[in-house]
């Protein structure tokens, strides 16, 4: 997803501008008790093994709390994890 207006305008004008990616995720009821955060989609440019690594690193070192499990259940037509 492109987040705001300015860098497309910018570089639409002067050839030159900073557009921000961001990825695309939302939330699933795993059960009751337990949701999930489900990113379907990566911005440009950003590697998914190493993006699942570093947040992976992130929750064992409880930078981040309540991360449980993170799961690559990606497959030929499509990503998910």
């Amino acid at each position: 997803m492109i987040q705001g207006r300015v860098g497309i305008l910018s570089a639409h004008r002067t050839g030159r501008g900073t557009v921000v990616v961001r990825g695309v995720a939302h939330v699933e009821e795993v059960r009751k008790d337990r949701p999930a955060i489900v990113v379907t989609e990566l911005p440009f440019m950003v590697n998914k093994s190493r993006w699942i690594e570093a947040n992976r690193r992130s929750g064992s070192d409880k930078k981040l709390e309540g991360i449980s499990d993170i799961r690559d259940e990606s497959d030929r037509t499509g990503m998910r994890w």
